[in-house]
This record gives structure tokens, C-alpha cells and sequence, in this order.
């Protein structure tokens, strides 16, 4: 009799064994917490990662802060060459009617100097007005070029912290089944390497076994069929499973079939390397 399952439960890295939180023989659950190996360090990484995290989505802020300045910008500096645009055009107007006055003669040189001055500072307030603009516009660009950046440091740091909680995690070996567990090959305070085995589990709820079936027997058998068995242990107790599977080739030194049975463990009466003799019930 062998249990359904065995796991050998290995260290994904290397370190020294800080906590042993269960003992050998000791009934575990799936998921459950087996040794804790010293994480000081990936602890730390893991802080720093955070930190980082944080200040990335700090510069984030930032960066969506300044898209709106940008905006805010190129909105005034627009409004101003409109602005620019309609002054100049008065005053372009004015100039022309001073131009007709003065030609009249109903105006003075100097009058229409003035006029020709304003025109000339409009001018360059609408040029400086444009160039407001461009640069708004250029700052526009850069801020959401921030923005990207931002997002980008953003994930680089979240990936990082994932991978520091991946490392921590490796640091905290827990059970991938539930079972039993029957061996374990250190103590607290040992330092270990990556990939050493660490604990072997087994589930014992489902229980297999092995018969060797002579070739004659073959045609009389077939995959699902039920089973009863016994064991020196319990001889008054009568056992079911099922045929799970039968091997395609003969087992070389006996030259007989192996053929598995599996049956559930009622009260877990049925333990590891105990003999079995089973019975296969005839098909219907």
C-alpha cells in the first residue's frame, strides 16, 4: 500500500532555517506554513521597492499636475494672441483713418507718429503673444513626455516589488497538499541551499496499490472494475477501490502486468508499506 500522493517539498533559494513551524508526523492542510528561512534582507528589499512605488506615483502627480499648468497656459497665451490680434487690427484701423485725416489735413504729423508707434508695439506683442503660445504648446508636449516617463517608472517599480514579494514569499515554505508529514532533513539554524529537500508529505486519504497480474489473468480485468482487499491489520475489514490503471508492459523480472488499484482510506486505518491481499470482483 503507497499513498495517492508524495510531495517532496524543496527550497526554491537558499538561507538559513529561522523558524521550524511544524514536526515530523504532524497532519498539515494545504497552503499551511512549514519553515520560515531568514528574510531580513528580502524584508528590506521589499521596503525600499515600496518606497519607490510611492515616490513614483508622487512624481505621477506631479506629471498630471503640470499637463494642467500646460493647459492652463496655452489657453491664456491663446486668449492673449487673440487679444494681440484684435488690438493690432484697431489700431491698424485708427492709423488708416488718421492717414486720410492727415492727408485732409485735418491731422497732425505727430498724431499719426503716435498711432504708427502703437502699430509697431502691437506688432511685436502679437509676435511675443505667438511666441507665448509655441512655448505653452512646447510645454504641453514635454509635460505629457513626463507623464509617460512617470508611468513608466511607475511600472518598473511595481514589476520590482513583485519581484521582492516573490523573493520574500520563497523565503516562507509552505505545503502544496495536504498530508502527512514523514521525514524532514534539517533542523533551525541550518543554512540550506537552493533546491535541497526540505520535508516529504503524503496524502494517505487515497491509498494505491500494486498487483502483479499474470498475463493469462488480463482478459478478466479492465480499468474501473471494482476491488475488494485486506490487510494483515485488519482482517475483518473489507476494503474497496477501483482499478485505475493496468501497464501496457511487463514488469521484466517477474514478467507479469502491474495493474494499480485505488481506494479511499476510510479513518486512515491504512498506512504506508502495509501488504495487502485484494480480491477483483467479477464484471457484470
Amino acid at each position: 500500500i503507497n499513498p495517492a500522493k508524495i510531495l517532496k517539498v524543496q527550497a526554491s533559494g537558499g538561507g538559513r532555517v529561522e523558524v521550524l513551524h511544524v514536526k515530523e508526523n504532524q497532519h498539515v492542510s494545504k497552503d499551511q506554513l512549514l519553515l520560515t528561512l531568514n528574510n531580513d534582507t528580502q524584508k528590506r528589499q521589499l521596503k525600499q521597492a515600496e518606497i519607490q512605488i510611492k515616490l513614483a506615483e508622487s512624481q505621477l502627480k506631479q506629471a498630471e499636475s503640470q499637463i494642467k499648468l500646460a493647459e492652463t497656459q496655452i489657453e491664456v497665451s491663446s486668449n492673449n494672441v487673440k487679444d494681440q490680434e484684435a488690438n493690432l487690427k484697431d489700431i491698424k484701423r485708427r492709423l488708416k483713418d488718421e492717414e486720410t485725416l492727415f492727408e485732409q489735413g485735418s491731422s497732425t504729423r505727430s498724431q499719426m507718429d503716435v498711432l504708427q508707434l502703437q502699430y509697431s508695439r502691437g506688432e511685436i506683442a502679437l509676435k511675443n503673444a505667438i511666441l507665448g503660445l509655441e512655448n505653452a504648446i512646447l510645454g504641453l508636449e514635454n509635460a505629457n513626455l513626463g507623464l509617460e516617463n512617470a508611468n513608466l517608472g511607475l511600472e518598473r517599480s511595481k514589476h520590482d516589488a513583485e519581484l521582492r514579494e516573490d523573493a520574500l514569499e520563497d523565503t516562507l515554505i509552505k505545503a502544496k497538499i495536504g498530508g502527512i508529514i514523514t521525514a524532514k532533513s534539517f533542523e533551525e539554524g541550518e543554512v540550506i541551499s537552493g533546491g535541497a529537500v526540505l520535508f516529504q508529505i503524503i496524502d494517505i486519504k487515497q491509498v494505491e496499490i500494486e498487483v502483479q497480474m499474470a498475463e493469462e489473468d488480463l482478459p478478466m480485468i479492465s480499468v474501473g472494475q471494482a476491488v475488494l482487499f485486506t490487510t494483515p491489520s485488519y482482517r475483518d475489514i473489507e476494503f474497496t477501490g477501483k482499478i485505475e490503471r493496468i501497464s501496457w508492459t511487463a514488469d521484466p523480472e517477474t514478467g507479469r502486468f502491474p495493474l494499480y488499484v485505488i481506494a479511499t482510506n476510510p479513518g486512515l486505518k491504512l498506512r504506508a508499506g502495509m501488504s495487502a491481499k485484494v480480491y477483483l470482483l467479477k464484471k457484470k
